[in-house]
C-alpha cells in the first residue's frame, strides 16, 4: 500500500518535542516500511522541512498561523470576546482548508498515488479531506476530551474543528475502550474499530543484567499537573522521609510547571534527590527505565497510556492513577498498582521497593501483558486489515 500520514507530530530529533503521538506516528510509519509499504508523513507545524527517516519520506510544512502574523493575530482577538466566535471558528476553519489544499498540491507534485490516509483526532485536522482518498481517524485524545474529562483548558476553534471533522469521519479508530466510550459521549461516534497501541517487544527488552539504581522512582512523560507532576513529588517527599537513598528522576519534557516543583523542592530541600533528565531518545529511555526500581504513573488523564506500557514491556513494577484507561492495562495487585490516593501510591511503592519477590513477580506479570496483548504485531495486523477493509469500502 501507499500510505499517507497526515498529522501535527512525528518523532525525529530534526523536528520539534512531540507527545506520545508523536512517537506513536514514527513507530507505525516505520513498521509500515518494514512490511513493505509506502510511507509517507506530511506534517503541519512550525516549521518547512523534508528528509528521509529510514525508508519514511517526512515532508513538513509551516501551518497558516506560523506564515501568516496576521491570521495568528485574528485567531488570538476572536477568542477572547463571544460575539467574536463565529468568525475565531472561520479562522480556524481557514487553517485547516489550507492543510487538505497543500496535502493535495503536495500529492499531485510528487505523483503520489495515495491507497489511504490516516490522521489523528486532534484539532481536526481531516476536516477537508473530503472523499477524494479513503481515510481513518485515529482516536489519540483530542482537545475536546482532555476538556471535558480531564480538565485541560483549551482554544474553542480547536474543539471546533474537532466536532465537525468527526461528523465527516467514516473510519474511526479508537485506541481503547475508555476512549471509544469517550468518544462516542461527546462527537456522537456510532462505530469505531478498536485497536490498541503497540510496544516493539523486541526494542523494549528487560535488560538480563540490569544496574538497578536502588530506591529510584521513575516518572516518565512531560513534566506537568496534567501528568500528574505534582502528585509524583507529594507521593516521593514521602517516600524520602522513610527511604533516606530514595530518588525521584523525571524523564521527560520540562514545561513551565517545572519553575513551580523546583521551588517546592528546594523548600524541601530535596534539590539533590530529585533529578530531571529532559526529553530523551527512546535508546535513553530504554536505558533509564532499565535502571528503575519502581515507575510511577500519577496521570489525571490519558485515553490509553504508552508510557506506561513502555514501562512494562521492560519488566518494571508500576504504579499508576486510577483511570479506566489505566485499568485496561493493569489489574491491580496482579501486574502493577492502581492508586486512588497519595497514601496508596506511598504504601504501594513502600512494599515494592523493600519486597523483591513482590516486585519481581509483578514485573513479569506486567512483562507477559504487553507481550500478550499489546505487542506492534498485534497492532499491525489489525491495522493493515482495517485500511483494507475501508479501501475496500471507499468510494
Amino acid at each position: 500500500m501507499n500510505i499517507l500520514i497526515l498529522t501535527r507530530e512525528y518523532k525525529n530529533d530534526k523536528l520539534p518535542p512531540c507527545g506520545g503521538t508523536g512517537i506513536f506516528n514514527t513507530l507505525l510509519a516505520k513498521e509500515l516500511v518494514k512490511r513493505g509499504h509506502q510511507v509517507t508523513v506530511f506534517g503541519v507545524n512550525k516549521t518547512n522541512i523534508d528528509f528521509d527517516d529510514e525508508g519514511v519520506r517526512v515532508h513538513y510544512t509551516k501551518n497558516l498561523f506560523k506564515r501568516n502574523f496576521v491570521y495568528d493575530l485574528i485567531r488570538s482577538i476572536t477568542q477572547k470576546f463571544s460575539f467574536l466566535m463565529p468568525y475565531h471558528f472561520k479562522i480556524h476553519e481557514k487553517e485547516k482548508r489550507d492543510i487538505s489544499r497543500r496535502l493535495f498540491a503536495y500529492i499531485e507534485k510528487n505523483n503520489l498515488a495515495v491507497d489511504i490516509i490516516e490522521c489523528h483526532d486532534f484539532e481536526g485536522l481531516s476536516l477537508f479531506l473530503g472523499k477524494k482518498f479513503p481515510y481513518v481517524v485515529r482516536c489519540h485524545g483530542s482537545f475536546s476530551v482532555l476538556e471535558k474529562y480531564f480538565g485541560y483548558k483549551v482554544e474553542a476553534g480547536r474543539k471546533h474543528c474537532e466536532r465537525e471533522a468527526f461528523k465527516k469521519a467514516r473510519n474511526v479508530i479508537a485506541i481503547s475502550r475508555f476512549s471509544e466510550q469517550i468518544n462516542r459521549e461527546l462527537f456522537g461516534v456510532s462505530r469505531f474499530k478498536l485497536i490498541y497501541n503497540g510496544i516493539n517487544i523486541q526494542e523494549f527488552q528487560p535488560d538480563p543484567n540490569p544496574s538497578i539504581i536502588p530506591f529510584s522512582i521513575f516518572y516518565l512523560g512531560n513534566v506537568s499537573l496534567e501528568k500528574g507532576a505534582d502528585t509524583a513529588f507529594r507521593v516521593f517527599a514521602r517516600l524520602a522521609a522513610k527511604f533516606p537513598q530514595a530518588t525521584l528522576q523525571f524523564v521527560g519534557r520540562e514545561t513551565p510547571y517545572k519553575a513551580v516543583l523546583d521551588k517546592e523542592i528546594q523548600a524541601q530541600d530535596l534539590t539533590d534527590k530529585v533529578i530531571f533528565h529532559g526529553y530523551q531518545s527512546k535508546e535513553n529511555i530504554i536505558r533509564l527505565l532499565n535502571s528503575a526500581h519502581v515507575g510511577i504513573f500519577p496521570s489525571k488523564g490519558e485515553t490509553l497510556g504508552l508510557a506506561l506500557l513502555e514501562a512494562m514491556a521492560l519488566a518494571k513494577p508500576v504504579v499508576a492513577s486510577n483511570l479506566d484507561s489505566f485499568k485496561e492495562l493493569i489489574t491491580s495487585g496482579e501486574n502493577g498498582y492502581i492508586c486512588d490516593t497519595d497514601a496508596d501510591f506511598v504504601t504501594h511503592i513502600s512494599d515494592l521497593l523493600t519486597d523483591t519477590t513482590l516486585a519481581e513477580t509483578l514485573s513479569q506479570k506486567a512483562r507477559k501483558t504487553v507481550v500478550d496483548h499489546f505487542s506492534i504485531e498485534k497492532m499491525m495486523t489489525e491495522t493493515l486489515e482495517y485500511y483494507t477493509t475501508i479501501i475496500q469500502n471507499h468510494n
